[in-house]
């Protein structure tokens, strides 16, 4: 049953991230289904680690994320999303989840920093080295730098998604 587990989460994050990516933001129709699903599936089964383990993990995954939403450092989404997977994968596999998902994020993040500083400095030497006539650069409206964002449900996906090749290969959860 664990390769059922393995694909519907995976199925469940790989959503999220393709929403999270398109949208910016994680509807509660990809969310709430999947928190209940997760709930249902460890009570009911007889290979779910129970009621008790799932409510854990999905609290766990509500409060990892909540103070950084109350801090206006994440969203909503991302709240639920970690909370609907910790129904699924429970507290401890969650909590190993979360520290692969953030470093993946750190990694993506120093990407797009280095991305932004290479094209500021690209941005630079042109200004510096135009042969524009004096004065007529002031004038030119500057285009504002886009910012650019990570969704986190796209780290969580990749992060999720070796714990989940993992546990396939031990054959546990």
């Amino acid at each position: 049953m664990i390769l059922v587990l393995s694909l519907a989460v995976g199925v469940y994050v790989a959503t999220a991230a393709l929403t999270d990516c398109r949208m910016h933001r994680i509807p509660n129709y990809v969310t709430v289904p999947a928190a209940v699903l997760g709930l249902i599936y460890h009570t009911v089964l007889p290979e779910g680690m129970g009621p008790w383990m799932s409510l854990a993990g999905l609290g766990i995954g509500f409060g990892l994320l909540f103070l950084p939403w109350l801090l206006g450092g994440s969203g909503m989404g991302d709240v639920k999303l970690l909370a609907a997977l910790g129904a699924w994968l429970g507290p401890k596999w969650l909590l190993v989840t979360f520290a692969l998902s953030m470093m993946i994020a750190c990694v993506m993040a120093m990407v797009v920093l280095l991305q932004g500083f290479a094209r500021w400095g690209m941005g630079q030497a042109k200004t510096r080295f135009s042969q524009t006539p004096r004065g007529t650069a002031g004038k030119k409206e500057a285009a504002k730098p886009r910012r650019r964002i990570v969704p986190f449900a796209l780290p969580v996906a990749l992060g999720t998604g070796i714990v989940l090749v993992w546990l396939v290969y031990k054959g546990t959860l």
